[in-house]
């Protein structure tokens, strides 16, 4: 398999929520979204969600039935900075 180098870019979005705090989400990803108090809070949380809506739909997945003697898995790792 390939080695290519793999770059991925979400765009985060933070918004003043009317309660006070921020709502956060990804461009990308609009049916991911979090709160929190503050930027940093708000900004783990949505790191915290993505992980918690990939693990479920990896789970989901996982539960459909396919051919397992020609399925490919990869796993990429992605970093966040």
């Amino acid at each position: 398999m390939s080695t290519m180098p793999i770059h991925l870019k979400l765009t985060a979005t933070y918004e003043p929520a009317a309660e006070g705090g921020y709502l956060a989400t990804f461009e990308e990803l609009p049916d991911v979204f979090s709160e929190g108090e503050t930027l940093a809070e708000a900004k783990t949380n949505l790191i915290d969600a993505t992980e918690l809506v990939l693990d479920y739909q990896r789970e989901q997945s996982r539960k459909r039935p396919r051919h397992e003697a020609s399925t490919i898995r990869e796993t990429f790792e992605f970093a966040a900075s």
